[in-house]
C-alpha cells in the first residue's frame, strides 16, 4: 500500500468510522491530503514513511512547492497555497491519517509523525479596534447602497460581526436553524465544528440580528432552505463571502491583512472589553473546551489599560494645574 493508497482509503472509509465529524472538514482534509501529501510522498510505501520524510514533507510546502493554480471545472479553479499555515494543518491531517491506519491494522507502529516538531508560528489572530469595526460597517453600507454587493451578502458580514458565529455557520445558514421568536439560532451537530462533542448550538440574536434576519425573511423566495442561497443557477448555499471580502469590503473600508474569522475574534474581544467572563464567552462561541477560549485571557488587561490611561490624563491635568 503506497501512501496515495492510504490516502484513498482514508477519505472513502475514515468518515464511517468518525460519524462525529463534519462534512466540512473531511473536504478540508480532501484538500490537504491530495494538494499536499499525495504530490510529495504519495509514491513511497505507506509502512516505510519515516520522520524524515514528513519533515521534509513539511518544509516543502512551508516553501510553496506544492502552490499552484488549477482549473476544476468549468469556469471554476483552485488556488491552492503554501506555508507555514497550510503546512501545519496538512501535517496534522496526515498525521491522524495515520494513526486510523495503525488503528485499523492496515500498517504497523510507530505513526512516523510522532516527534515531529514544528516551528512556532507567530500569532495571527487580530482584533478590530472599534473604529475598523465602524469603517467595515460603513463600507458595507456604502457597497450595498451602490448596488456593488447584494444586501445578502452585506448581511452575512454583518451577523457575524454581531453574533462571533464561524463562517460557514452564518454563510451556510438554514431558514430551519433561525428561530426569530427566541432570539437565536439552533444548529445541529453536523453544522458546527465542536460536533457531537457539544451537541446543538444556540446562538444568542441581539435586536440588531433579528432586525437582519427579519428582513431577509420579508424576501425569502418560497421553499427556499437557505438564508443566503447560493447565485447564478447554482444550488446550495452561497460561497462567495471570501472573495466579496476581500476584493471589495476591505478595499472601501481602507483595511488590509484582516480575515473574515477576525470579526469572530473581535465579537469576544468586544465582549471582554465589556466585562463579560471567559466561560461566557467560550459558551457564546461554542466552543468545546475552556482551553479554546484562553487565547483571549492575555486581553483581559486591555480594559484595565484602558481605564489607567484616562485616570492617568486626568491627574496629570490636574498635577499640572496644581
Amino acid at each position: 500500500m503506497t501512501v496515495s493508497d492510504l490516502i484513498d482509503r482514508y477519505l472513502e472509509d475514515g468518515p464511517g468510522d468518525k460519524p462525529g465529524k463534519r462534512a466540512a472538514s473531511w473536504m478540508q482534509d480532501r484538500s490537504n491530503l491530495t494538494r499536499h501529501t499525495r504530490p510529495l510522498i504519495g509514491k513511497k510505501a505507506a509502512g516505510q514513511v519515516e520522520r524524515s520524510d514528513i519533515t521534509g514533507m513539511v518544509a516543502a510546502i512551508t516553501r510553496g512547492d506544492t502552490a499552484t493554480d488549477v482549473k476544476t471545472k468549468a469556469r471554476g479553479r483552485a488556488i491552492v497555497t503554501g506555508g507555514a499555515g497550510i503546512a501545519a494543518r496538512t501535517f496534522s491531517t496526515t498525521r491522524t491519517m495515520f494513526a486510523w491506519a495503525i488503528d485499523k491494522g492496515f500498517l504497523k507502529g510507530p505513526n512516523p509523525c510522532g516527534g515531529v516538531k514544528l516551528a512556532a508560528r507567530p500569532d495571527a489572530e487580530r482584533f478590530l479596534t472599534e473604529a475598523q469595526a465602524g469603517a467595515i460597517f460603513g463600507a458595507l453600507a456604502d457597497l450595498e447602497g451602490e448596488g456593488a454587493i447584494h444586501s445578502r451578502q452585506a448581511a452575512i458580514f454583518r451577523l457575524l460581526m454581531l453574533t462571533g458565529a464561524r463562517r460557514r455557520e452564518i454563510a451556510g445558514l438554514m431558514w430551519s436553524e433561525v428561530d426569530l421568536e427566541g432570539e437565536r439560532l439552533i444548529l445541529p451537530p453536523e453544522r458546527t465544528k465542536a460536533g457531537g462533542a457539544s451537541g446543538t448550538r444556540r446562538i444568542a440574536l441581539n435586536a440588531p440580528a433579528v432586525a437582519i434576519l427579519s428582513d431577509l425573511a420579508k424576501g425569502r423566495k418560497a421553499r427556499e432552505p437557505y438564508v443566503f442561497p447560493a447565485t447564478k443557477g447554482k444550488s446550495g448555499a452561497t460561497t462567495a463571502e471570501a472573495k466579496v471580502w476581500r476584493e471589495k469590503v476591505l478595499p472601501r473600508a481602507g483595511l488590509t491583512g484582516v480575515r473574515i474569522h477576525d470579526l469572530r475574534h473581535s465579537f469576544a474581544s468586544f465582549a471582554l472589553a465589556d466585562g463579560a467572563s471567559l466561560a461566557l464567552i467560550g459558551k457564546a462561541l461554542g466552543h468545546a473546551t475552556a482551553r479554546a477560549t484562553e487565547r483571549y485571557a492575555k486581553l483581559s488587561d486591555d480594559p484595565l489599560r484602558a481605564m489607567a490611561a484616562r485616570i492617568g490624563e486626568r491627574l496629570g491635568g490636574v498635577r499640572e494645574q496644581g
